[in-house]
């Protein structure tokens, strides 16, 4: 009889596989074009705000069922220019744009989950274990965030005993317009920039628009 593999052995297998059959990526750029990142920023005509993919469940009519989490509001240092040059903005801008980043992923992941299960839903968390920012500098003065957060994840419905997810990596771009996502599908114990959400995310997040 064999011995029964470990946890990391048993993650390591099935990373490889999905490795394999997706590239290591879970999303490839929104339209296909050539990305041209000279400057580090995204081009402010790269996407369209109407194009937004997020999931955004409807509250289940069970009482005991998950609510929909709101997606959280971008700090003012992302979106404003009025501590642009001073002294302490590098620091600031990152380490808001890291608490944004992992709220946001909060959001996005306990949506998914209501939007697949629905009323049968009863527990969600998300633990942050790991975490690197880069600050984005251009000539014209705009600046951008890249945010990659590694976490775990427990979900429970009503049909199951909770059950965890390890290692997952998300990573973000966020300048004063725009924030983009992608995760990477295999197991990630490293907080890298990878994948490239500027080349390999999708639209989550428009600053100023108003969504129906």
């Amino acid at each position: 009889m064999n011995p029964p593999r470990s946890r990391r052995a048993f993650l390591a297998s099935f990373a490889t596989t999905a490795a394999v059959a997706t590239g290591g990526f879970q999303r490839s750029a929104s339209n296909g074009e050539a990305l041209s990142l000279d400057s580090g920023l995204v081009p402010a005509d790269r996407y369209e705000c109407s194009a937004i993919t997020r999931p955004t469940p409807l509250a289940p009519a069970a009482e005991d069922a998950l609510e929909p989490r709101t997606y959280p509001t971008p700090p003012a240092e992302l979106i404003s220019d009025d501590n642009r040059g001073s002294i302490d903005r590098p620091s600031s801008l990152q380490n808001s744009a890291l608490e944004y980043a992992t709220k946001f992923e909060r959001a996005y992941r306990q949506n998914a989950f209501l939007t697949k299960y629905g009323s049968v839903t009863r527990f969600f968390a998300l633990q942050r274990t790991a975490s690197q920012t880069s600050l984005i500098d251009s000539s014209n003065a705009a600046h951008a965030v890249l945010v990659a957060i590694v976490y775990n994840l427990t979900k429970q419905t009503q049909q199951s005993p909770p059950s965890d997810e390890w290692d997952i990596r998300a990573t973000y771009y966020f300048d004063d317009r725009i924030a983009l996502r992608a995760q990477y599908d295999g197991i990630a114990e490293k907080p890298t920039l990878s994948p490239d959400p500027r080349r390999d995310g999708e639209l989550v997040a428009c600053f100023g628009y108003r969504y129906r």
